[in-house]
């Protein structure tokens, strides 16, 4: 039955020990496993040998993985066990270190050296402006100690003893202080500088006598670090084609990844066994995936194991999957609970479009999702939510708040209120009556039909008849009937004994005015539609009131954006709590265990 879930198919794969990454991967990447082991005592489980290589992997890469290549990484193709296609990476990685690490080290110092000299830059450009001779900087003796600081600009300033001569220049990022005086107090300022993430300047030997020329002689140096560092950075590219970089960087992201999703496997000296569960019934995509793989595997799909618990599977077609999304928010129905998600397709944006009837920001709703259906699944829902809007726009005749550009097909919501808002008070009543039979649906699945029979079926014909009275005086028998019914299958319940009608009675009363209370509660579907119209006649007013062709557009513009960003967002929230917590909980109680497939390995 299509409103019905299905149990998720067990399945078991023999594969050479050799080719176990890549039948994994291969499963991963038809989105349709979920992994579930069955260790037997005899066997032994593969990660233990790979974790270890990966705890190494790591500490280089907190080092050395800013100068690892970036982009998507290759992999080796050749059938290898994962535990030798790790040692041989890490090996490379290894001798790639050796070669690379001299290089890093000089890079690393120049870069230093190329920030000391931007400060340096910084400060210079304001002292070429005095007579301070920079050369003198550098021929301070052994019993004064001459230093220069770089502190933030917003620094707090700092007290300094009364021994030590402090000269603060400041320029638009820091502020520079040249301190005089014995070394213990230049240390002691030193420290205090830290704290607030100043740094010390290193004063370079090759200082010229004014800061024009030093400021030469810095450009100087500092081209030249720039060709080194090049150099540097060449020499490592050079080594990362001959240590193959690339493709052991590869092997080691499809390693972590089989070990991040894979808790442990059965395997021999040959073979290794992987088992879980799918969503392709059939079994013919997985089986075509392998054979595609080249990987060698013997697939088949038995009986699951005993004590386990199969994940359930929603076998929608596509234009129903993005409405699983109310469905899941509760829990995955189990095998004998009702799938609503077809159900959604008609009822969600119904309700949307009923509330958000416009023409104009329809469509804006619909081409917002179809641009992003593909990045942000889940609002693929606008698309269908936009067309409804479309549809309701022309019953409605509104185009971007306008009134006056359609006639309306049905009615204007403002000139007819009370039609608004009965309307959806009749929709919501039908909806509540499709909970309550998929109910009863639920009890055949369960055999438990006679006792629906008994009590809720009296209940149904009791709200069905209160709703016709509204209509029809004479449906009330129905009601009636109904509470005979459920009178009589009471007493037969508790075989005749009296003394339980009370609390029957009170069941009753209690779960028929919640009934009529969630019937009434879809009067807010109307209050929407009516708050989206006057929304929309006051956007026109503001706009006819500026008094001129360029304020109309932009208010306009502004105001319809308004209603799709926030009237849009409130009358979500209401169509999900009107779906949950009026409809849903008739008959769905998500008891099912969720099918969680395996993650595709990075590409």
């Amino acid at each position: 039955m299509m409103f019905r879930t299905i149990p998720a198919r067990w399945f078991e794969c023999l594969t050479a020990r050799d080719d176990l990454t890549l039948a994994v991967e291969t499963l991963a990447h038809t989105h349709k496993v979920e992994l579930e082991t069955q260790s037997e005592a005899h066997t032994r489980v593969i990660l233990p040998d790979l974790r270890e290589g990966l705890s190494r992997y790591h500490q280089l890469a907190q080092r050395f993985q800013n100068y690892w290549p970036e982009g998507q990484h290759v992999s080796s193709q050749p059938p290898q066990r994962p535990v030798e296609r790790l040692n041989h990476a890490l090996e490379r990685l290894e001798q790639w270190r050796q070669e690379a690490e001299a290089s890093i080290t000089e890079i690393e110092n120049l870069q230093g050296d190329q920030g000391q000299m931007h400060l340096w830059h910084e400060l210079l450009e304001v002292l070429a402006h005095g007579q301070l001779n920079l050369q003198l900087l550098t021929q301070t003796g052994p019993a004064l100690a001459l230093q220069v600081y770089a502190l933030p600009q917003k620094s707090r300033p700092v007290s300094q003893p009364g021994a030590v001569i402090a000269e603060v220049i400041g320029t638009p990022e820091h502020s520079f202080i040249i301190v005089l005086g014995p070394p213990q107090e230049v240390e002691s300022l030193e420290q205090s500088f830290l704290a607030q993430k100043g740094r010390r300047l290193i004063i370079p030997a090759w200082f010229k006598d004014d800061a024009q020329q030093t400021l030469a002689e810095l450009e100087a140096h500092r081209r030249q670090n720039l060709e080194r560092i090049q150099q540097q950075e060449n020499r490592l590219n050079v080594l990362v084609e001959t240590h193959q970089l690339r493709q052991a960087l590869g092997d080691i992201e499809r390693i972590e990844w089989f070990v991040t999703h894979v808790d442990q496997l059965p395997v021999s000296d040959n073979f290794a066994w992987v088992t879980g569960w799918t969503n392709d019934v059939e079994g013919k995509e997985l089986q075509q995936a392998l054979e595609k793989s080249g990987v060698r595997v013997i697939l088949r799909f038995p009986q699951p194991p005993r004590g386990l618990t199969s994940p359930m599977v929603m076998q929608n077609p596509w234009w129903a999957q993005p409405f699983e999304l109310f469905t899941n928010m509760l829990g995955t129905p189990a095998h004998d609970e009702a799938d609503p998600s077809r159900l959604l397709v008609f009822i969600v944006p119904l309700l949307f479009g009923y509330m958000f009837g416009d023409l104009g920001q329809g469509f804006v709703l619909f081409l917002v999702g179809m641009a992003l259906r593909n990045r942000y699944p889940s609002l693929r829902l606008l698309i269908p939510a936009g067309l409804a809007s479309m549809g309701f726009g022309l019953l409605f005749g509104s185009v971007f708040c306008r009134e006056d550009i359609i006639p309306a097909l049905w009615l204007h919501p403002i000139d007819e209120p009370l039609t608004i808002l009965i309307i959806p008070l009749i929709g919501g009543g039908l909806l509540l009556l499709l909970g309550l039979l998929l109910n009863g649906i639920e009890a055949y699945w369960r055999h438990h039909l006679w006792q629906w029979l008994q009590q809720d079926a009296a209940m149904l014909a009791i709200y069905l008849g209160l709703l016709g009275a509204m209509f029809y005086p004479y449906a009330i028998l129905a009601s009636v009937l109904g509470l005979v019914w459920y009178l009589l299958a009471q007493l037969i319940t508790s075989q005749a004994n009296l003394r339980a009608l009370p609390g029957a009675m009170g069941r009753l009363i209690e779960y028929t005015f919640q009934l009529l209370i969630n019937t009434l509660s879809f009067t807010r579907v109307g209050a929407f539609a009516l708050a989206h119209a006057g929304l929309s006649i006051a956007i026109i007013g503001l706009a006819e009131a500026s008094g001129h062709v360029l304020f109309y557009g932009v208010i306009l513009v502004l105001g319809n954006l308004l209603i799709l960003v926030l009237e849009g967002l409130v009358v979500s929230i209401q169509i999900t709590r009107l779906v949950l917590f009026e409809f849903f909980i008739r008959f769905l109680r998500g008891e099912g265990r969720r099918f969680h497939p395996l993650e595709a390995p990075p590409p």
